[in-house]
């Protein structure tokens, strides 16, 4: 028999010891119909895969034929395709490969793109395709002493899914793997257990750690006030009534939820600094620090948002939207445990215009599932680190003298990707192994000496890919920092697996763990709850300290509403943003017109960017105005004309001149949006 080992999917929640809403015993799924790869088992031949395919008699798993992928020449990657495999939304598959490989070199995946049609890719945006899943990852060295089964579950979310192209490959090995007996299974798993009312609603981490928390919490006369760092919360259960106001920034009214199923009699079960919990027989309102409420119900459970605030920025898709004006904001999310089977969820009625007050929006919540309000910011924006923590980026570890010069202007070091043993484009992920453990120590300590925090990259949801769980992902994280001592992180994305949940608990957890003098960089240009770049979580978003946003997005110019409501985030989560404009236009200028028929090298396409792309300064410039900064990218050494001129001619003079005018008079400075 063949041994097996089980894979992480991208789009669903890992299901482990440390996440206090999944601790619930569950049973395996059952599998529903059959293989959904015709010709998984190659007997006839390339029939439904790419023409290039082949196939050996020697050695197969099962049958008469396996395929085979021959890189002995050592190519980058070598792959097999099949173009469509039709599948259902939202619902759970099972994919599953048998592999043998000769020495074991490189990594070899299956990824399942996700497509809307046949020759249709799905997107999150013109610029951004939807994702995959990566069922199966093999590691350097694995499935080299005979066939081996490997396997992952995943689920796509989004209801205009119509299957996946299948593509298996091997990248940065030169070996020859045998394939056979590949499959897609539609799984149905057992219905989710009632939620535990008063624990399902509360989370690891400590949101009042980082300026986020519960200031008051009371009950008169069965009416719930809750007061946060960001919102006041007025619950009436006999009204059915919840209405949500802002704090920061701009005291008002901001939404009311109006519930249209009976609520009950409600009490207070728990009350700290980081969360109040309301809780009755059926329904549970968690009011979190952070002015999250999430809202677990065991019966079906409809309400109305209405908002009491017209929108600049308002996106939506499936059950969840995010609504923005120049002031703040609310935004809408639901989960359903993954895993689990359970009715859904669904935004019954969406608005159809939002500028002016008084639109509304309609829920049902399937019973065994939770939804989520917030208001933001739920922190005030930290002058005094955004003026005083400045960030110089290197791809790897400096020289000492290099590492002194830069010193002189920014004083947290982070340490890019390029410090680690395998660091392939894309394709630097867990587990990590540092390539040169005495040179990364000597300079953490060095930097330290200069009075620099040093933060380190990780991707986390490369942990999925890898098949390490949460909890082991972060463990391996804190291990790490303990080793190496260092002072936060830079996260190349977050621990994103299909729901806002998982990121929600992760990021929550690792700030806890860096601690308020920490420092957490945060990339993520593809976003919860639904891997798009306009829709995000500003309450997820506020425990990071920095964010990057923009990569691969075309920003037209210092005007776009993009840069305002998605890249920056002042008044919004309140983290302090960067940007990454490889995209970002001149002020008038068109995007570039690819040549059709012609295939560009990564060169070309740049070089055709530079034509009509915003400059370095302009683009340092629109982020001061906009009272966002921007980290010292890849610094040359010696120091290049964009090193001395751009960032230190400009930007750090600029931002001293800022500094000392917010010093001077204690007031938040205007935003200077461009006219």
């Amino acid at each position: 028999m063949p041994s097996s080992r089980r894979g992480h999917h991208v789009l669903a929640l890992a299901l482990t010891a440390i996440l206090p809403i999944v601790v619930h015993a569950q049973e395996k799924p059952k599998t529903v119909g059959g293989n959904l790869v015709e010709n998984g088992g190659f007997e006839e031949g390339n029939k439904g895969w790419n023409r290039s395919l082949k196939t050996v008699e020697d050695p197969v798993f099962e049958g008469k034929k396996a395929c085979v992928l021959d890189n002995r020449a050592g190519r980058k990657t070598l792959a097999i395709v099949r173009p469509f495999v039709p599948l259902k939304p939202k619902t759970y598959y099972r994919f599953s490969m048998t592999v043998k490989r000769t020495n074991g070199q490189g990594y070899v995946y299956a990824h399942c793109n996700w497509y809307e049609a046949p020759g249709k890719r799905l997107m999150s945006s013109k610029n951004w395709h939807a994702g995959r899943a990566v069922p199966v990852t093999i590691r350097t060295g694995e499935a080299t002493h005979g066939w081996q089964t490997f396997s992952g579950i995943f689920r796509n979310n989004r209801q205009d899914m119509g299957g996946v192209q299948l593509v298996i490959f091997i990248k940065n090995g030169s070996d020859v793997v045998y394939i056979d007996d590949v499959k897609i299974e539609e799984l149905r798993y057992p219905d989710a257990p009632p939620w535990k009312l008063a624990e399902d609603v509360v989370f690891p981490g400590s949101p009042s750690q980082f300026h986020m928390s519960v200031e008051d919490a009371v009950e008169e006369k069965g009416i719930f006030s809750i007061r946060t760092t960001g919102a006041v919360y007025r619950l009436d259960p006999a009204t059915g009534i919840l209405t949500c106001r802002q704090r920061i920034e701009k005291e008002r009214e901001v939404a009311v939820l109006k519930f249209s199923t009976r609520l009950g009699k409600l009490r207070i079960a728990r009350k700290d600094r980081d969360v109040c919990v309301v809780t009755g027989d059926d329904v549970s309102f968690g009011f979190q620090g952070d002015s999250l409420v999430t809202i677990a119900t065991n019966k079906p459970l409809e309400f109305t948002v209405t908002s009491k605030i017209g929108t600049k920025h308002f996106r939506s898709t499936n059950q969840h939207f995010l609504a923005i004006d120049d002031e703040g904001g609310f935004c809408a999310v639901t989960y359903a445990r993954p895993h689990l089977n359970s009715p859904g969820s669904m935004m019954t009625t969406r608005p159809e215009k939002t500028s002016a007050p008084g639109w509304s929006a309609e829920y049902r919540i399937g019973e065994r599932e939770m939804a989520g309000i917030a208001v933001f910011p739920a922190r005030p924006f930290d002058w005094d680190r955004s003026f005083k923590k400045r960030i110089v980026n290197t791809g790897k570890c400096p020289d000492l003298e290099a590492l002194r010069e830069y010193s002189k202007y920014a004083n947290v070091l982070f340490l890019f990707a390029g410090i680690y043993k395998e660091h392939y484009a894309g394709y630097c992920h867990a587990p990590y192994t540092v390539k040169d453990p005495e040179k990364l120590k000597q300079t953490i300590k060095e930097a330290h000496k200069l009075g620099m925090q040093v933060i380190c990259y990780r991707h986390p949801c490369s942990y999925i890919w890898a098949d390490i769980p949460l909890d082991k992902a972060i463990a391996d994280m804190k291990a790490f920092r303990k080793e190496y001592k260092f002072d936060g992180w830079y996260f190349d994305g977050l621990y994103y697996a299909g729901s806002w949940m998982d990121t929600y608990i992760f990021i929550r957890t690792m700030r806890e763990s860096v601690g308020p003098e920490g420092v957490i960089y945060t990339h993520c240009t593809l976003n919860p709850p639904a891997r798009m770049c306009e829709l995000y979580c500003p309450f997820i978003d506020s425990y990071s300290d920095f964010l990057l946003r923009g990569e691969g997005q075309t920003i037209r110019g210092p005007k776009d509403p993009y840069l305002r409501y998605v890249i920056n985030t002042y008044k919004i989560s309140n983290a302090i943003a960067t940007l990454k404009g490889d995209k970002m236009l001149r002020e008038g200028a068109e995007e570039p017109t690819l040549p059709k028929g012609k295939r560009l090298t990564l060169s070309e396409r740049r070089a055709m960017w530079r034509k009509v792309g915003c400059s370095l300064r302009d683009q340092l410039d629109a982020m001061l105005r906009l009272n966002g900064r921007c980290r010292w990218a890849y610094p040359g050494w010696p120091l290049g004309k964009k090193d001395t001129e751009d960032y230190i001619g400009f930007y750090f003079k600029e931002l001293d001149r800022m500094q000392a005018e917010w010093e001077r008079t204690k007031k938040p400075l205007p935003m200077r949006w461009p006219m």
